[in-house]
């Protein structure tokens, strides 16, 4: 059997931190091996994270594919960490999924377009919703390691995510009350909330598995990521 490589783009530096250093270790139990790449938003000057057009994430993750096309010893998958929050508007199924409120549908929709576009049997589009913060409401309590001061403020994210029946997926993308937008709220009176950091310390924490427990769609994403050593048999 080839060695099986999944190639991850990442939207951002959380999403690569979460990538490398909680994904990696849980898939490399499977013999996966995961190598990341962050979005590149100035090609002449290197610069790279953050998603600005659907054209820019299609450029970067085509010439990655067509990278790897032909190297026979190795059998090549390629997803994304996208956020569902701010997507861009140019995305392949954006208007039809903005069009509803179930949330699941919406980016199932997208996802389904995404994959549809970039036309490559060993792509599996990922969309987080509604960002990657929503994975860090699966382990609030973490966050008292660091900021002990913090018991009354994170008490209050967690009446957040009792709102939303205990899913943190299903909190939403107002710009206002998205995840992230809420931690850092929550946050900017006392400390300076590090995203990059505090989301990959959180999610290592918690665990591949009791995210999964708590996130339904990322739950469906892992566990097609640790099947692809079967498809390559």
């Amino acid at each position: 059997m080839s060695q099986v490589i999944l190639n991850i783009l990442c939207e951002g530096q959380t999403e690569d931190r979460f990538a490398q250093n909680v994904l990696k270790p849980s898939l490399k139990n499977l013999d996966i091996v995961v190598k990341t790449q962050l979005l590149v938003t100035n090609r002449k000057k290197n610069i790279r994270g953050g998603m600005i057009s659907y054209e820019q994430a299609k450029t970067d993750l085509s010439l990655w594919i067509k990278q790897h096309s032909s190297k026979s010893h190795e059998t090549h998958y390629f997803t994304t960490m996208f956020d569902f929050y701010a997507l861009p508007n140019d995305f392949p199924g954006y208007e039809d999924a903005n069009q509803t409120s179930d949330c699941y549908a919406s980016v199932l929709k997208l996802e389904k377009e995404f994959s549809k576009d970039i036309h490559f049997a060993r792509f599996i589009p990922y969309i987080q919703l509604h960002e990657f913060e929503a994975l860090v409401f699966c382990g609030l309590e973490h966050l008292l390691v660091d900021y002990p001061d913090m018991t009354k403020e994170i008490r209050q994210l967690g009446k957040v995510l009792e709102k939303y029946g205990g899913n943190p997926e299903k909190i939403n993308k107002n710009p206002e009350t998205a995840p992230s937008k809420q931690i850092i709220k929550t946050f900017e009176l006392k400390h300076h909330y590090d995203k990059p950091k505090l989301g990959e310390f959180v999610t290592r924490k918690v665990g591949i598995t009791g995210l999964k427990e708590k996130c339904p769609h990322f739950k469906e994403w892992i566990e097609k990521l640790e099947k692809i050593t079967e498809k390559s048999l």
